[in-house]
């Protein structure tokens, strides 16, 4: 069974840690414009910015995800699908999640110009 590259949405009340919108925003096609966030580790002091997404008015079709947040997988986090450790969708076009499931072409190193699957 051929499998889709995911990406993960969810509550906000599931995240545990200050976040502060960013100046940064995209488009998707399907979904609408994107708000991105930055978070603070107040441990360290260092912030991670642009690497938290949310659809703030999704279009209709996705008003189920309006407001959940989304991350980059990767760098500076580890993230994991049922134990297995999962690499980023390539390039910073999509945000996808990419596990051994996945086959066929990986878009995503070069947006829209990749080919179409």
């Amino acid at each position: 069974m051929r499998q889709t590259i995911q990406a993960y949405y969810i509550p906000p009340s599931a995240v545990k840690i200050p976040l502060t919108k960013t100046s940064r925003s995209t488009y998707c096609e399907w979904k609408g414009a994107a708000t991105y966030f930055s978070a603070a580790d107040e441990a360290s002091g260092q912030t991670v910015a642009n690497r938290i997404w949310a659809y703030e008015r999704p279009t209709q079709r996705f008003e189920a995800i309006r407001g959940y947040l989304s991350f980059y997988a990767g760098a500076p986090w580890e993230c994991y699908v049922d134990g297995e450790a999962v690499e980023a969708q390539p390039g910073d076009f999509y945000g996808g999640w990419v596990t051994s499931e996945i086959e066929g072409i990986v878009k995503g190193r070069n947006g829209n110009w990749d080919p179409v699957v």
